[in-house]
């Protein structure tokens, strides 16, 4: 509502021809695309971290290598949600709710956490060896990713029918993903060959999976509610 407020002032100023250097918080528009930019760098950045991640479930044979590259990635994530925290507090007039903005960029956030924890789950749970199941699940991944970034960019024009298309889709993938976990999980448990430790580090494993297509749909569904609030 503060937002509307401050749009309809800015507006009004503008209508009477009032001198834009006199009103310098009103007339300053450049830092919108910083917003809408970093959102878009962030879900590039998640892109890039699901790829490696794909790689790495490929074999598993260089795993540490692969985890130490996404963490580097996660901390690259981290700089554009604060970023973003910093333009916020320093942006009189933003282009959306502030805490929308907020919501997104911890969102996008959320989704790299995941990507990142699963990648050093395969260190420190010793998994030595991928599955079918595992490779799967590393392209929903990387399908969700895709999808997700070609959303953001959709952002900044406020394109319904885009964010809408890959809103669809990201929940089909999401579906995909539960049904990865629970496929995985009852093969393991009708092999008679399966060791106890191992079907509980692959337990953990799936579980988290699942948990990261639950977050790019939780953020698609954010970004959905931010656009029809303004459509």
């Amino acid at each position: 509502m503060f937002n509307v407020i401050i749009q309809q002032y800015y507006n009004l100023v503008k209508e009477n021809c009032l001198c834009q250097e006199e009103f310098p918080l009103f007339f300053n528009r450049s830092k919108d695309r910083i917003f809408y930019q970093t959102l878009v760098d962030a879900t590039s950045n998640i892109l890039e971290a699901v790829l490696l991640f794909r790689e790495n479930v490929e074999t598993l044979e260089e795993k540490e290598s692969y985890a130490e590259k996404i963490k580097e990635l996660e901390n690259k994530g981290d700089e554009y949600t604060h970023l973003i925290i910093r333009e916020l507090n320093q942006t009189f007039v933003t282009p959306l709710d502030r805490e929308d903005i907020l919501a997104l960029a911890v969102q996008v956030d959320d989704v790299l956490d995941g990507i990142e924890a699963c990648a050093a789950r395969f260190v420190y749970l010793h998994v030595d060896h991928s599955t079918p199941h595992l490779i799967k699940f590393a392209g929903v991944l990387e399908s969700c990713a895709r999808h997700l970034h070609e959303a953001f960019i959709a952002l900044e024009k406020r394109d319904y029918a885009k964010i809408r298309k890959a809103s669809i889709e990201i929940n089909v993938l999401e579906n995909e993903g539960d049904k990865l976990m629970r496929d995985g999980i009852a093969e393991m448990l009708a092999s008679p060959d399966i060791q106890v430790l191992d079907l509980i580090k692959m337990k953990e494993i799936y579980e988290k999976l699942e948990d990261v297509t639950d977050t790019f749909e939780d953020l698609i569904n954010v970004m959905e509610g931010v656009v029809m609030k303004y459509a």
